[in-house]
């Protein structure tokens, strides 16, 4: 079966931002994905509140398991949050280098989140969605 090419899709419909969305960002991302987020949202980023979308540029691997286990609780029940890492030889918007995506699986399993969605980002980042599981979740969340 041939891989799809979604490389022509804009990247905050690959983010799963849609208008009126309540968007948390969590570290020093990238200007211009933030502006073309903000865009889409028709809306400032969010400080308080439960969130639909958490943008997360991590600076340190040690990092990553406490702060998707905090934001856990700061999205709703069927929001996701974004790690954004370096791609390898690269680096990303926070300066954190090339973190292996296979390993982030386990620090976000660590959290009480489950990865369901990859994507690139950019030419030197790329993103991972966590959630939390369906049967974690409140019922008819």
């Amino acid at each position: 079966m041939a891989e799809k090419d979604y490389s022509h899709r804009d990247i905050t419909d690959k983010l799963g931002l849609k208008p009126g969305h309540a968007v948390k960002v969590v570290g020093r991302g990238d200007p211009e994905l933030l502006k073309r987020a903000r865009e889409k949202i028709g809306r400032g980023f969010m400080k308080t509140g439960l969130a639909d979308v958490v943008l997360y540029w991590p600076k340190t691997i040690g990092e990553i398991t406490p702060t998707l286990a905090e934001l856990r609780h700061a999205i709703v029940e069927n929001g996701g949050i974004w790690v954004f890492t370096a791609k390898r030889g690269q680096r990303s918007a926070s300066g954190m280098e090339y973190f292996n995506q296979t390993d982030l699986i386990s620090l976000g399993l660590a959290a009480g989140l489950v990865d369901n969605k990859t994507c690139s980002v950019s030419e030197p980042e790329s993103g991972m969605r966590f959630v939390i599981r369906v049967k974690d979740r409140k019922a008819g969340a």
